[in-house]
């Protein structure tokens, strides 16, 4: 009895006082917050953390402060890719068009590997985002040229390697032309399409020459062989192109970005040519001076051929005064096509590839000279 009546008795204290401790937190949180008491002693600094990277590092590799970049626009803005009509607008507005005629057009050629798609709704002229991978690592990697180690050619799916020469034969090379000759065969073709030949700018074919051209080689009295400019690694687009503007006076127009070798007219002697892109082989030619007077003289005596070529074909009614495929002089169409053996549709072809790369022979001289000489040839 007793030692019920203490456990009873604990725990009614014990009772009691959780209540009168309730009963202190309610008067607790219902009353006034007193002052706060002063502030602790500041605790010990912690270790330093790694500094990020400056944002700038990036872009001063090629935002360098001076005008290098403004040089390269000023020569770019005068070049025929800006300046020959032929970039973004109308043909790069066209689906087919738009893979060499629009700067994202000939981007997505080079990621895809897929031609003849869709046309931008907004086609950009050619600029440095086409040819040059720009902002895609922020250093100066992004300098590096679009297109890789090999480019397709067209006509014939032979694997091309010019070297940083590649980004430009990705664009400047020839189109299939139909119909394709057999130059065994014995039958007759029909030609319906004034233009029959290669696409314009077949520059690229030209470069890789003897065997893989895409020109008809036909039999005749010369060898197929490359000339220099075809055969030697260290010369291509880019060498002779964008060969240093050095030595001639400031113009904007000749060599580097320009992309030109040579500016002014033939026709009235205002063509002068960029002998930086010539005397690392021509090492005659130490000026502008010179090698424009290399080049006319070489360039005089090949129009002399391209002529030959030209009135034999028209002699035998294959082209009309303008210039275009024809029949009896007369353009051709589908109601007016041309018949004629695969030799002669050759020299035809031919006679266009070399015209359409714009050279007056010059870019592979051997190689032009016998594909000329070998189609008049098989004319006769």
């Amino acid at each position: 009895m007793n030692q019920s009546y203490k456990k009873m008795k604990r725990f009614i204290k014990l009772l009691s006082v959780l209540t009168i401790l309730a009963f202190a937190g309610v008067a607790c949180e219902k009353g006034d917050t007193g002052p706060a008491g002063p502030a602790g002693p500041a605790g010990a600094d912690g270790e330093n953390g790694i500094d990020g990277t400056d944002g700038t590092a990036g872009c001063i590799q090629c935002h360098t402060g001076d005008e290098n970049m403004q040089v390269k626009d000023a020569q770019w803005v005068v070049s025929g890719h800006v300046q020959g009509g032929h970039m973004g607008g109308f043909y790069g507005s066209r689906d087919g068009c738009a893979d060499c005629h629009s700067s994202q057009g000939f981007q997505g050629v080079v990621e895809t590997g897929i031609w003849n798609e869709p046309a931008p709704v907004s086609p950009l002229p050619a600029n440095c985002f086409t040819c040059h991978q720009i902002h895609e690592t922020y250093s100066t990697e992004d300098w590096s040229f679009r297109v890789g180690d090999n480019v397709e050619i067209l006509v014939n799916e032979y694997l091309a390697d010019q070297g940083n020469a590649n980004t430009c034969i990705q664009c400047h090379q020839s189109r299939l032309a139909e119909p394709v000759l057999d130059l065994a065969s014995t039958t007759d073709v029909e030609i319906t399409n004034k233009r029959y030949g290669p696409h314009h700018g077949p520059q690229g074919n030209m470069l890789i020459g003897a065997g893989n051209s895409g020109a008809y080689e036909l039999d005749g009295s010369m060898t197929y062989e490359n000339s220099v400019h075809a055969s030697s690694p260290s010369v291509n687009c880019v060498s002779c192109h964008m060969a240093s503007q050095a030595g001639s006076s400031g113009n904007m127009a000749l060599g580097e970005h320009s992309n030109n070798i040579g500016v002014g007219s033939w026709e009235d002697d205002s063509r002068t040519i960029n002998a930086n892109g010539c005397v690392s082989c021509h090492t005659t030619l130490v000026d502008n001076a010179a090698a424009t007077d290399f080049v006319s003289t070489a360039r005089d005596a090949n129009l002399v051929l391209l002529e030959n070529l030209r009135v034999a074909l028209y002699d035998l009614g294959y082209l009309d005064d303008d210039g275009y495929v024809a029949t009896g002089n007369v353009t051709v169409s589908s109601s007016n096509p041309l018949v004629t053996s695969p030799a002669h549709a050759a020299a035809i072809y031919n006679y266009k590839f070399l015209v359409e790369d714009q050279s007056a022979l010059i870019h592979n001289a051997n190689y032009s000279k016998a594909l000329l000489q070998n189609s008049l040839d098989a004319l006769q």
